[in-house]
């Protein structure tokens, strides 16, 4: 047997034959029975200890046993694609109409099935025990599928946890690692305005739901720039802006939709108090009435610092300094990991799939999102080896 990476490099045909079969049957959150199923049935040829289905919905959970006793650490990996019509012509194209792996969840999956590969024949180096959390359902804000896998009593004795996500924004094959706020927080808020109307050509008789939504959204821009800490991270998103039924009547309504992504719960707490209290000046201002629907989505992603650091370290011994990535500043995409860092301790990375000679890079959640498929040895090897590391530390 040799190194961790070699092994995990012997395994590529296997990973590949895994991951193309991912890709070609993805299935949405709350819906992943056939891939729960596989996974399941890979964990058993691979000679896991115990095997668990239908854990929190259709996840699964395998359970590797070292030859010495001691902690538990739990690997994850997340199952649910996107309803997203899947644009590339390759040989693994997607035959669920409407449906694709657009976030790369097809990966994660592969590369802890390769983890366990590595795992099981390394049972002599591995000082505890091993729990692998395939996970449904990351795609469900503000829901998400990690609390399901958290409350279902499989992680009562875990420690630790430890995740990665392929990531466009890195070169192929490198490794962002980061200590504190990784990705952001994410609140969904719909605003219902309440005017009223009247014929176009006598405004004054009319409270317009238009330009009240208009000055909203503007407004909200003005917490951001002035309200939050240049050093700090926010985001306030519109995505919808519903008003009128037709060109010369005054609109009576305005629904506005959107999302805030913030990385701390001061600032998040602070962005949803003065958006309400906008609202109700707006609405004391014009005489119109207003009501809004604020959700909590899931928390910002908030690493351990001991634990990135001892991920960090696994990854320059097993690629090298040059490989890994000190991250500088977090993403404000939200990761439903997060809930398992509530609990636990551990930490998240991400793994570059950006190639050199790649023009365009297509983003996480595109049509035309794929990876070189030569980055599943590296995910496997670096779960695997991360496990062993903290369980000996």
């Amino acid at each position: 047997m040799g190194t961790i990476t070699e092994s995990a490099k012997a395994f590529m045909p296997k990973l590949s034959e895994i991951r193309r079969d991912f890709h070609m049957h993805p299935e949405v959150s709350q819906h992943e029975e056939r891939t729960g199923k596989k996974v399941a049935e890979y964990l058993k040829e691979m000679g896991c200890d115990e095997v668990y289905e239908n854990v929190g919905g259709y996840g699964v959970v395998g359970v590797i046993k070292g030859k010495k006793t001691g902690k538990v650490v739990a690997l994850r990996a997340d199952m649910d694609a996107l309803q997203i019509q899947e644009m590339n012509e390759v040989p693994y194209k997607s035959q669920n109409d409407g449906v694709m792996h657009a976030c790369g969840h097809d990966n994660h999956m592969t590369g802890l099935l390769g983890a366990a590969m590595l795992l099981c024949e390394r049972r002599e180096e591995i000082a505890g025990t091993v729990k692998l959390i395939f996970q449904p359902a990351e795609e469900m804000s503000p829901v998400g599928g990690s609390r399901g896998m958290l409350h279902s009593g499989y992680m009562d004795d875990v420690e630790a946890v430890f995740g990665l996500h392929v990531w466009p924004d890195l070169p192929h094959g490198k490794i962002g690692v980061k200590a504190g706020p990784l990705m952001a927080a994410t609140d969904h808020f719909t605003i219902n305005i309440h005017g009223k109307t009247a014929h176009g050509a006598k405004p004054n008789q009319g409270i317009d739901a238009v330009v009240l939504g208009s000055q909203f959204v503007m407004a909200a821009q003005t917490i951001v720039s002035r309200k939050v800490d240049p050093l700090d991270n926010a985001v306030v998103t519109f995505g919808i802006f519903n008003a009128g039924t037709r060109y010369n009547i005054i609109a009576g309504d305005c629904t506005l939709d959107g999302t805030v992504r913030t990385l701390n719960e001061d600032t998040r707490a602070m962005i949803e108090d003065s958006m309400r209290k906008t609202l109700d000046g707006l609405c004391l201002q014009s005489g119109a009435t207003a009501d809004i629907n604020y959700g909590h989505g899931y928390p910002a992603l908030v690493n351990h610092e001991e634990d990135a650091e001892l991920i960090r370290n696994t990854a320059i011994k097993l690629f090298g300094k040059d490989d890994v990535v000190d991250v500088k500043l977090p993403a404000m995409p939200a990761e439903d990991f997060s809930f398992y860092l509530k609990e636990k301790k551990g930490a998240f990375v991400w793994l570059g799939t950006a190639k050199q000679d790649q023009d365009p890079v297509w983003p996480l959640h595109n049509s035309r999102f794929d990876v070189d498929e030569d980055i599943l040895w590296r995910g496997s090897s670096l779960l695997a080896q991360t496990a062993i590391d903290y369980l000996n530390k």
